[in-house]
């Protein structure tokens, strides 16, 4: 798979300490360590990007805007301890969601396009897709009409959650609320969802 920022191969994704060590890796300037940082999170925070903008053009600025930021943030701004002790997965996705809420705001005046980046097979428990391969492609795309029917903080509680499967722990650090609070959140953003894919006749897991 091609890094789209270098145009090299992309890193194999680290898990578990490795990825929180990736933090110190970029502060000290460790060779390849921010490409691997983009190899790691480019995906996710692009497709945490559109199911808040619904533009594929806007969320890729966003998550470039986003990564800028964090090399600067990384590199010049903070020490090795805080780089340390950051949670960086919570802290990409928080940086994310501020820049989309932004350029929301900005945009108002302006039409929001169909959602249409849905659809990398990474549908999450809540809905179950079978038979044919045609039939898998018509419910995929009546998923993501239902998704764009949903306000936008449950839209972004989906992804997080069922597509990205990140604890609720980090959650509550992207979007700023309690888990406790959380949970009842996506409880009912889910509910909106299984209750528009009802309407479109989607079966879903329960």
């Amino acid at each position: 798979m091609k890094n789209s920022w270098t145009g090299g191969e992309a890193a194999s994704q680290p898990t578990g300490d490795a990825t929180d060590n990736l933090a110190v890796s970029v502060h000290r300037c460790e060779p390849g360590a921010f490409e691997r940082l983009i190899d790691r999170f480019e995906r996710p925070l692009f497709t945490y990007a559109h199911g808040i903008l619904q533009n594929a053009f806007d969320a890729q600025e966003v998550v470039q805007d986003a990564m800028m930021r964090a090399h600067r943030a990384l590199t010049r701004q903070y020490d090795e301890a805080r780089c340390s002790a950051l949670a960086l997965r919570p802290w990409l996705f928080r940086t994310v969601r501020n820049l989309c809420l932004n350029k929301r705001r900005s945009k108002r005046s302006t039409l929001e396009q169909p959602l249409d980046a849905f659809d990398d097979g990474r549908l999450g428990p809540f809905v179950t897709l079978e038979g044919t391969d045609l039939e898998r492609k018509q419910e995929i795309e009546l998923l993501k009409g239902a998704m764009a029917l949903l306000p936008v903080d449950a839209r972004e509680l989906i992804v997080l959650r069922f597509m990205e499967e990140m604890p609720y722990a980090e959650i509550a650090k992207t979007v700023g609320t309690s888990e406790a609070a959380l949970r009842g959140k996506v409880f009912r953003s889910l509910k909106l969802l299984r209750d528009a894919l009802e309407q479109k006749g989607v079966a879903y897991a329960m």
